[in-house]
């Protein structure tokens, strides 16, 4: 999904502050929990690969992927995900509630987590002609926050 990866930002810092993460992350489980399982399926069938994807050619962009022998494996838990229960015609307002888990690739142990919450709405005027369409492009939206804002935080660890 090409519009729920972060695109480097010429303000971020060419790398991390944790000179560690150069030695390679791999993406790890990805889980739709909770509402996140029946709202991110309805909008658009965003599923966990989409998920998986956007991450992978992110942290890739960033030269974080890890092309063999990680040393750590990031998961990404989408706990809780909201859209309206009828889209409206005229403006949709679209929520979701992230963890991020980096571990250890070696040992398995919990070295770093941030749970990020994203909110992204969108008005009929933003040229899209459908409420479905609204709906997911604010979805791709949140999600596209929610990884910048957590590649922000580990960029800082």
């Amino acid at each position: 999904m090409p519009q729920m990866v972060v695109p480097v930002d010429p303000a971020e810092p060419p790398q991390p502050r944790d000179g560690t993460l150069q030695q390679g992350i791999e993406v790890g489980e990805i889980t739709l929990d909770g509402s996140a399982a029946g709202q991110i399926g309805e909008v658009g069938a965003i599923s966990r690969n989409d998920l998986r994807e956007a991450l992978i050619n992110t942290l890739a962009s960033r030269g974080l992927l890890a092309a063999s022998r990680p040393a750590y494996r990031l998961d990404m838990r989408i706990d809780g995900a909201r859209t309206p229960t009828i889209p409206g015609p005229f403006e949709t307002e679209v929520s979701v509630a992230a963890t991020y888990v980096l571990t250890d690739a070696a040992t398995g142990s919990e070295v770093w987590r941030t749970t990020e919450e994203t909110s992204v709405q969108r008005k009929i005027t933003a040229g899209f002609p459908e409420p479905v369409l609204m709906e997911r492009d604010a979805l791709e939206q949140a999600i596209r926050d929610s990884i910048a804002r957590m590649l922000s935080q580990l960029y800082r660890r």
